[in-house]
């Protein structure tokens, strides 16, 4: 594994997991130091590393530190701001009559020792009833519907916002056993909890469902290779919080499924790399030290948060490409009114937007294409 990864991986632990690093941490220049930050930044993981140094007592170069706790200052700031937008949104939908379910980062950030480090670039709604009604909501609120692709939501945007719903926690994307694991997920998103986080009660996901879209979140991000470290922390925090307790039906399920080698390598990772207790994942088979680390440095060979390196589209199999393009065009057509809001005056218009709409996916898929050969081709 790279050793600027490895460097990053122990100022992580340094304030993830309270750990005592100062011995192993090594004297780095100004240009390692450099590497580090950017290295962070990718990742999401800046506001974790800088407490990480300064919870072990390691001092960053002074040039740097300042442009370090500048990018601190910002990230916290969006925090803070996403999440009072959220909080209206959730708002005009709760005066519609309508019961949305945070996803995703505000309820992932609760496990943190600081929730607001915990780097945000979108909201993740979930509404699993209404759904029409809910995007008519959110757009007399001054959002518009994108044209991205996608089969369980509908982006929107604002200003500098971007608002995800969904109408159900997972997607499928054409890869057997995964299709099959959600498939499987005995999902009952009507049962939320209220969670207060930093003052401010929100509507989340029960503790059960929350396990599932957790795990399967990374899952997915582990097959389209876009992990990022910040994927892999959510998972640790997720083991080390009072919800990591129930992980053992899930587990279950992943083997089922056999899709339980990807999330033991994810768990090995975290054992070996982060120092996450073994009696914390008791019960599920693990990788040896060496293949752990070559899982690592497998899956972050790259900055995978990076959309152009993902290689899925190159191994997606012909059956599954058509499973796949089955579910985008039954999306395409159920989000017509939404995503393409002039054929809502008259059903005249609607083939022609279904044209629109089926243009903007064979943009979408090319894109994708296209991607992958500059990231990985």
């Amino acid at each position: 594994m790279a050793e600027r990864l490895k460097q990053l991986i122990l100022l992580l632990r340094a304030h993830l997991m309270d750990a005592s690093i100062g011995a192993e941490f090594p004297l780095l220049t100004l240009e390692e130091w450099n590497e580090l930050y950017s290295l962070a930044i990718s990742h999401g993981v800046a506001g974790f590393a800088y407490e990480g140094a300064y919870r072990s007592g390691i001092e960053i170069p002074s040039s740097l530190k300042d442009a370090w706790q500048r990018k601190m200052i910002h990230d916290v700031q969006h925090y803070y701001s996403i999440k009072r937008e959220c909080l209206r949104v959730l708002s005009i939908l709760q005066e519609n009559n309508i019961k949305p379910v945070i996803l995703k980062g505000f309820s992932a950030s609760h496990t943190y020792p600081y929730p607001e480090l915990r780097v945000m670039s979108d909201m993740d709604i979930l509404v699993p009833e209404r759904f029409y009604e809910a995007a008519l909501a959110i757009e007399s609120f001054g959002y518009l519907a994108r044209k991205e692709v996608a089969v369980h939501h509908v982006e929107f945007s604002k200003e500098n916002y971007l608002l995800e719903l969904h109408r159900i926690p997972f997607t499928p994307i054409g890869s057997k056993n995964y299709d099959q694991l959600i498939e499987a997920v005995a999902f009952t998103g009507e049962k939320c909890e209220y969670l207060n986080i930093n003052g401010f009660d929100v509507p989340v996901l029960c503790e059960e469902d929350f396990i599932h879209e957790s795990f399967e979140h990374v899952l997915k991000h582990l097959i389209h290779d876009r992990m990022a470290l910040r994927n892999i922390c959510d998972i640790l925090m997720l083991f080390v919080s009072r919800n990591g307790k129930n992980w053992q039906k899930h587990y279950d399920l992943l083997v089922t499924c056999d899709m339980d080698d990807l999330f033991s390598g994810i768990v090995s990772f975290l054992v070996y790399e982060f120092g996450l207790p073994l009696e914390a994942v008791e019960g599920i088979d693990l990788l040896s030290r060496d293949q752990a680390e070559e899982f690592g440095a497998n899956v972050f060979s790259v900055a995978n948060v990076y959309k152009g390196t993902n290689h899925y589209y190159s191994t997606l199999t012909l059956s599954g490409a058509f499973l796949m393009l089955r579910h985008y065009l039954k999306a395409l057509s159920r989000d017509l009114l939404i995503k393409y809001p002039y054929c809502r005056k008259s059903k005249l218009l609607r083939p022609f937007a279904l044209i629109h709409a089926y243009g903007d996916y064979g943009i979408e898929l090319i894109k994708k294409l296209a991607g992958w050969r500059r990231g990985g081709g």
